[in-house]
């Protein structure tokens, strides 16, 4: 359908110059800037409200940018099928790339927290041991837990809540118990660091 131009009619405003482009866009970078930044998220965000948090982002949005989309598209048919059709190319390309970006995330948020980590570490080994001795504190932001005499199994809190997730400096790899378990298939992060999650 061709709309007819008379003389004082305005030409229809191309699909990437409104609100709806505009919004789109937006939506679009929070959804791959939040998880990218997701490891550092899951330090500061409650455990309760991570949930909702998830579902507002990534789900609640597209419904209501969908029916914008196909309702710019009735109206401008000439370049209003761009809306849901970038949308919906960007959630079928975001599906496979969600858990490699999750993980470039999680890793830079590691490698940023590394030099706290080694010098808990260092603090650990220097740390005279006791019998049924333990270790709690924060450091810099960073909570810590570990026996005095296995200063080389040191357990730094990343994700709280009621099975806590944290991240495991362990030269032995991680193996699964009946209090613990490996997260993320027991990825290492390198040779002496693992994810590991409390059970109760």
């Amino acid at each position: 359908m061709v709309r007819a131009m008379g003389p004082g009619v305005a030409p229809p405003t191309p699909i990437w110059r409104t609100p709806l482009a505009v919004l789109l866009g937006a939506w679009m970078a929070s959804v791959i800037g939040v998880t990218a930044a997701a490891g550092r998220l899951l330090e500061i965000v409650p455990a309760d409200a991570l949930m909702w948090a998830v579902i507002g982002l990534y789900l609640i949005p597209i419904g209501p940018l969908l029916g914008w989309g196909v309702w710019a598209m009735l109206r401008e048919p000439l370049t209003g099928w761009l809306a849901p059709t970038i949308l919906l190319g960007f959630c079928g390309a975001f599906v496979p790339l969600a858990q490699p970006l999750f993980d470039a995330g999680v890793d830079l948020n590691f490698q940023a927290r590394r030099p706290i980590y080694q010098a808990v570490i260092a603090d650990a080994r220097m740390t005279p041991p006791r019998p049924g001795g333990r270790v709690m504190g924060e450091r810099d932001g960073v909570r810590f837990r570990y026996a005095t005499e296995r200063p080389d199994e040191i357990d730094f809190i990343w994700v709280d809540g009621p099975a806590p997730v944290f991240v495991r400096y362990d030269p032995t790899p991680c193996v699964t118990t009946a209090t613990r378990r490996c997260v993320a298939r027991g990825r290492r992060l390198t040779p002496a660091y693992s994810f590991h999650q409390d059970l109760f």
